[in-house]
């Protein structure tokens, strides 16, 4: 992903965090998400949803998305999210709800995933407000 993004300032982190982004019910604990890009300055989370065998995991993550978008936004960071398979886009409640709290929602295709490397490398260029 680093080399998609052409950003020799930026760092991936696989399961990493986010600071500030936080369980309502642990806030001591960061949330750990799948992917996190930084430039040490600027966050951003990458979530990613395969179907491989059940739909659990987008449903999952679909009943996460307000609560997480909410927390990731509070504390200035981006959220995105990578979603994969046909089960999960028959699960159109879940796709719905993953699209409405993320800043930038891809399919897994190489065209997708150079869309979210556009915006990722926009966010972390972007010198204005988050």
């Amino acid at each position: 992903m680093k080399d998609n993004i052409g950003m020799d300032s930026v760092t991936v982190i696989p399961n990493g965090n986010l600071p500030g982004v936080t369980y309502t019910e642990d806030p001591g604990r960061l949330i750990t998400f799948d992917i996190v890009v930084s430039d040490s300055a600027k966050y951003a989370a990458v979530e990613v949803s395969f179907q491989v065998t059940t739909n659990s995991v987008i449903e999952r993550k679909a009943g996460q998305a307000r609560y997480r978008y909410d927390q990731v936004k509070q504390a200035g960071h981006k959220i995105t999210y990578v979603i994969d398979g046909a089960g999960n886009f028959q699960r159109e409640n879940a796709v719905r709800t993953l699209c409405m709290h993320s800043d930038c929602t891809v399919a897994f295709t190489r065209e997708e995933l150079d869309v979210l490397c556009q915006f990722l490398r926009e966010y972390f260029t972007n010198t204005e407000s988050q």
